[in-house]
């Protein structure tokens, strides 16, 4: 079902041994719209047991956000440490597949590597490794039937509004919908950098950089506007390798089978997407405005 991932190399940064890798997996969750509370609990003297289960509780949160389409598989995050140094491995089905010390470039490479996209970058993978997967038809009949049954069941994407994209299953005692809108981390930067750029008091320089977006984009106009590194620096980020596109919403017990409570998810779901890429797009500008030094 997935490639087996090679050894990258880390990325050029701040040594690994010096970065407490904690706060490198805040950095990575964040992406997501996640406030980590692993470094916090770090400083409480909270046990490693304690730890691992937090960083996996909030990676598979994470996931269900970027919308990789690896709801599948089974992430877990834990401590290690390597020649002296501590890290944080990133696990998929039990197995390290990176390491938090390689780099979000590279975690995004390996997580890519399990990615099965569509035509139009919705993932081809199913949730469930059985059940009965359908493709929702017109009306409420079929879905209230699945919904009310005991079987396990996923449904095909199914288009809605604004872009929109929805998906349903029911695994063991938990329903869940998942409402995914496309956003690569290129588009959510050349939002941002329209924002920065929109925003600036500066009339002239604004339509020097509009100018100069009509060749390189808005992103690499506003990077040309700082300083040399600014680029590279930018590319050392996180937000530079992950985005916002699902929210995924789960319901449990008598709820997961009502039909009314079906309905709410999925404008719960798409609520939470909506705040979740506005909120992301608000953070990649104030990172695009403050100069990526």
């Amino acid at each position: 079902m997935t490639k087996t991932a090679r050894r990258k190399t880390p990325e050029a940064t701040t040594p690994a041994s010096t970065v407490n890798p904690l706060t490198r997996f805040a950095d990575l969750v964040a992406t997501a719209g996640i406030h980590s509370d692993v470094p916090a609990l770090q400083e409480s003297g909270a046990d490693e047991t304690t730890l691992n289960a937090q960083l996996t509780q909030e990676l598979q949160l994470a996931h269900d956000r970027w919308g990789l389409g690896l709801l599948h598989l089974r992430h877990s995050a834990e401590l290690i440490q390597e020649g002296g140094a501590a890290d944080v491995a990133l696990l998929v089905d039990g197995a390290v597949r990176t390491r938090l010390s390689e780099g979000a470039r590279a975690i995004a490479s390996t997580y890519a590597t399990m990615q099965a996209p569509g035509p139009e970058g919705r993932s081809e993978w199913g949730i469930l490794p059985e059940g009965h997967r359908v493709t929702l038809r017109p009306g409420l009949g079929q879905v209230r039937v699945l919904i009310e049954d005991a079987r396990d069941f996923e449904t095909h994407w199914t288009p809605g509004a604004g872009q929109t994209w929805t998906r349903t299953w029911r695994q063991g005692d938990t329903l869940a919908v998942e409402v995914h809108r496309p956003a690569t981390p290129a588009t959510a930067l050349a939002d941002a950098a329209w924002d920065v750029i929109t925003s600036i008091k500066d009339r002239t320089f604004q339509r020097e950089l509009m100018e100069r977006s009509n060749q390189v984009g808005m992103l690499g106009a506003l990077l040309g506007a700082r300083h040399s590194g600014a680029g590279d620096a930018l590319n050392q980020l996180a937000e530079a390798h992950f985005a916002v596109s699902s929210a995924v919403v789960r319901e449990t017990g008598r709820d997961a089978r009502d039909l009314d409570r079906w309905k709410a998810m999925g404008r719960e779901a798409t609520e939470t997407l909506d705040d979740l890429q506005k909120s992301a797009t608000r953070r990649l500008a104030a990172v695009l405005s403050g100069g990526l030094r």
